[in-house]
């Protein structure tokens, strides 16, 4: 069975990860082994108290697993790539945002994804919220005692992709293993000196590194939660 690993940072993005996490619940993968691996910080108590909650969900097909970042390791995104992707067992890993979540068809489609030959892949389209006022509504319906929740497809258009953004870049287990994320470069596995989640440039440094910008491949119903307040850049908000 095809293995496939999701590995998504979240910091004070507890509501979009409740979404991403009720997707693999509601829609559990059928034909491959899926895990879900998630980078956090000890003190985001709302991403903690989502983690503890579906962390006791057993879900067919899905293992959940959660890495814990020391101290200001989580805000440098490459840091914790490259950690998942030398650990990683899978066929594929999927580095992923908090705010995008899916259906069973996007599943099913990788029977076809692992026939591709190409390094990285990324979905022709992907389903985005038509307003920020929409999907800011989305968040605005997840309180602290929502459990599985659900997004409304009605809600979003088709966006066309164009490269493997940061939030889209799926790789071949093979590579991560024996290269990781940026693994080799100082700049962009340094720990930063302050809290606060910096710019991502090393999306662009590891599209370079694979010398690809990706390949477009057909993977249905992957949406994104659109949305207008940043909490990981601002710590007075939690999304």
């Amino acid at each position: 069975m095809l293995r496939l690993e999701i590995v998504t940072h979240c910091y004070k993005y507890a509501r979009l990860l409740r979404y991403q996490l009720s997707s693999l619940v509601l829609f559990p993968p059928c034909g491959i082994e899926l895990t879900m691996t998630v980078l956090f910080k000890g003190n985001d108590l709302g991403t903690c108290d989502v983690l503890e909650w579906f962390g006791n969900q057993r879900t067919p097909n899905v293992r959940w697993n959660w890495v814990e970042m020391e101290g200001n390791a989580i805000f440098r995104r490459s840091i914790g790539r490259n950690i998942a992707a030398l650990a990683s067992i899978a066929d594929w890993v999927w580095f992923c945002d908090a705010d995008y979540w899916f259906t069973g068809k996007c599943w099913r489609a990788f029977d076809d994804v692992n026939l591709v030959e190409s390094t990285l892949v990324f979905p022709k389209y992907v389903l985005l919220h038509k307003t920020h006022q929409l999907g800011d509504a989305c968040v605005s319906r997840v309180d602290e005692f929502s459990t599985l929740v659900e997004a409304q497809p009605e809600e979003f258009s088709a966006v066309r992709m164009r490269r493997a953004i940061g939030g889209i870049q799926i790789v071949k287990g093979e590579f991560c293993r024996r290269m990781g994320y940026l693994r080799g470069s100082r700049r962009f596995q340094k720990v930063p000196t302050q809290a606060g989640f910096l710019d991502t440039p090393d999306d662009v440094a590891f599209r370079r590194s694979i010398g690809t910008q990706g390949q477009a491949v057909d993977l249905p119903e992957v949406y994104r939660i659109r949305h207008s307040a940043k909490g990981r850049h601002d710590h007075s908000v939690t999304l």
